[in-house]
């Protein structure tokens, strides 16, 4: 029978396997922030506007709900290319961190089925759930929720990376996960990347109020686009 070893590393040729896993990841960190930061200005959008009565906000909030359906998918294209290239490019790496951590990547799968199934509720239910506003309100916060959880179990993976516990032959069961996923620099990425994500959502707030400026074409309109974000702000 021929015999098969697990390679610990696989390059990809004039790439460079570094290169390639850096650029997907890059990528996808990047519509991950967008998607995660985005819902939180959404919903605080949505609720000013039902507490407030304005309708405009509740507009604002759609119309930022419609831009993360697109963006959630492509998110979720990247994330897959980079386990993929994880796997072909570092697999006793990745045999290793499975180990470690397999119960959070099925936590983190269920998170992820929660957060889709939400999420198009969240968007498609809109209107439908114009008359019961609390419940859409509450489906905004479950997504928020989701989003953050799922962060949290992706940067135990990152900052196990960066500082990796020592895990003592002796723990058993969920001690030795939660020394794995408890590392030294989990809550400050939490923390960072929080931050992060809140501040790329404002940055997309702000673009967006502006191209809705430059392209407004009545009083009303220009009124409208300026009016929302300067009372936001405030």
């Amino acid at each position: 029978a021929q015999e098969f070893t697990i390679s610990e590393y696989r390059d990809l040729p004039y790439v460079g396997s570094r290169n390639a896993v850096w650029i997907v990841a890059q990528i996808h960190l990047l519509f991950a922030s967008f998607v995660l930061g985005v819902p939180i200005f959404a919903f605080l959008c949505e609720l000013i506007g039902c507490l407030g009565g304005d309708k405009r906000y509740d507009k604002l909030a759609k119309e930022f709900t419609k831009l993360l359906t697109a963006s959630f998918g492509t998110t979720a294209t990247f994330g897959g290319i980079l386990v993929f290239f994880l796997i072909a490019f570092y697999p006793k790496f990745w045999g290793y961190l499975t180990e470690v951590f397999y119960p959070t990547f099925i936590f983190y799968g269920f998170l992820f089925i929660v957060e889709t199934i939400v999420l198009y509720i969240y968007w498609y239910g809109w209107d439908a759930m114009q008359e019961k506003k609390k419940t859409h309100l509450f489906l905004g916060f479950l997504l928020n929720v989701a989003g953050i959880l799922i962060m949290y179990t992706a940067d135990a993976w990152l900052s196990f990376q960066a500082s990796p516990a020592v895990i003592a032959p002796e723990l058993k069961g969920w001690e030795r996960y939660w020394t794995a996923i408890h590392n030294p620099t989990w809550n400050p990425v939490n923390i960072h990347r929080l931050i992060g994500n809140v501040v790329l959502g404002g940055f997309m707030w702000g673009a967006y109020a502006g191209v809705k400026y430059l392209g407004a074409q009545t009083p009303e309109e220009i009124a409208a686009s300026a009016g929302v974000v300067s009372r936001f702000v405030s």
